[in-house]
C-alpha cells in the first residue's frame, strides 16, 4: 500500500505542477538586447596617437581662406603630422596659395 501510495501521490504532484506552470506563469526573462551600432560619428577631428599615447597625426577639416577667389571657400579634409605639416588632403580646390605650401 505505501508503494501505491507513493505512486498515486507522485502522478498528482506531477499533475498538478503541470496546470500550475501552465495557468500560474512568472514573465520571461530575456537576456539584455545590444545596444544599436552608432549610424553616424561626428567629430571636427580625429587624432591618431601611438601605444604610449603621443599624438603622431590628425585628420581634420580645412576651409580654404583665398579671398581673391569669386567663388565661396570649399572644404578639405587634410591629414597632419605630429608637426602639424599637412601629409594627405582630399577636396578643395587644387591650387594652394604661396603661404599655404611653405607650411
Amino acid at each position: 500500500m505505501n508503494r501505491t501510495l507513493t505512486l498515486t501521490l507522485a502522478v498528482a504532484a506531477g499533475l498538478f505542477g503541470g496546470l500550475l506552470s501552465r495557468y500560474v506563469t512568472l514573465p520571461s526573462v530575456h537576456a539584455q538586447a545590444q545596444a544599436q551600432s552608432a549610424v553616424e560619428v561626428r567629430a571636427q577631428a580625429f587624432t591618431l596617437v601611438d601605444a604610449q599615447g603621443h599624438a603622431i597625426g590628425t585628420f581634420t577639416l580645412r576651409s580654404e581662406q583665398a579671398a581673391s577667389l569669386p567663388f565661396p571657400p570649399l572644404p578639405r579634409i587634410v591629414l597632419l603630422d605630429w608637426t602639424g605639416r599637412e601629409i594627405w588632403t582630399a577636396g578643395g580646390t587644387k591650387f594652394k596659395s604661396l603661404a599655404e605650401n611653405t607650411k
